[in-house]
């Protein structure tokens, strides 16, 4: 007998460069999710964003501070102005929402990306 075991992908890794940041973002992750999260060790709700995340499966998580001088242009430019501010990438798919929300929410916003 043949079992099909799911193994569920869980990685969250902090962007410390905007280089970093310029290369990752062009890698083709294939089927996962990745999620850049803007954010900082203080910030509450970031805090409370990161626990949401670990119930989501098959995804990879890019936390960014935004005490980081170096992405300072990329801020502006992406008017990232309130944290959290979060990314979602699926394939060539994008989407983005600003503050917190629950496990359910972002996985309705996820659902929709795969459409």
């Amino acid at each position: 007998m043949i079992r099909k075991i799911n193994i569920y992908l869980f990685i969250e890794m902090e962007i410390k460069t905007l280089q970093q940041y310029n290369s990752i973002n062009n890698i083709d992750y294939g089927d996962k999710i990745v999620i850049y999260k803007f954010g900082a060790d203080w910030c509450t709700p970031c805090i409370n964003l990161n626990k949401e995340f670990e119930s989501i499966n098959d995804c990879i998580i890019y936390n960014i501070s935004i005490d980081n001088e170096e992405f300072n242009s990329f801020f502006i430019d992406n008017k990232i102005y309130t944290i959290p501010d979060t990314f979602i990438k699926y394939k060539s798919k994008f989407d983005r929402f600003i503050g917190f929300k629950t496990n359910e929410e972002i996985k309705k916003l996820i659902e929709l990306l795969h459409y």
